[in-house]
């Protein structure tokens, strides 16, 4: 296994900032080929070390198609929400409006409720527009 103590860097006046997105499945194989690479020949790494680290890659790896099932789940959900009233709390106002379009964005789902753009998280409340009538139940 290879071990980092500590990095020093020079810098000569300048400062860049890196953004913090986490790292993934593809920064993960990144580290553990290089790592693989780099390892000392005459003290490789161990096959309990490295049965951890393909594990601890496979629980990354579902962790993420979960993430994405249920991303694709509420997008299913949030389009279902088109044609319908909602009313949505922002910015300590009330928003009553009918859904017209649905988006993914980083941030999360957004709904276009008349001129607004509403989060989903922002939704309080969903009913059938004012001029839709609900379909009686069919007589069995």
């Amino acid at each position: 296994m290879m071990n980092v103590t500590g990095v020093t860097a020079a810098t000569t006046g300048t400062t860049s900032t890196v953004p913090n997105k986490g790292l993934g499945k593809d920064d993960f194989l990144k580290l553990l080929a290089a790592q693989l690479q780099n390892q000392d020949p005459l003290n490789p790494v161990s096959n309990t070390d490295f049965i951890a680290q393909m594990a601890q890659f496979s629980v990354l790896e579902q962790m993420n198609n979960l993430y994405e099932s249920f991303n694709e789940a509420l997008m299913l959900q949030a389009v279902g929400l088109i044609g319908k009233e909602v009313t949505a709390r922002i910015n300590d106002q009330t928003l009553t409006g009918t859904v017209s379009k649905v988006n993914w964005s980083p941030e999360g789902i957004i709904l276009t409720v008349g001129e607004q753009q509403v989060s989903l998280k922002d939704v309080q409340e969903v009913a059938l527009p004012a001029n839709a009538s609900p379909t009686p139940a069919a007589a069995g």
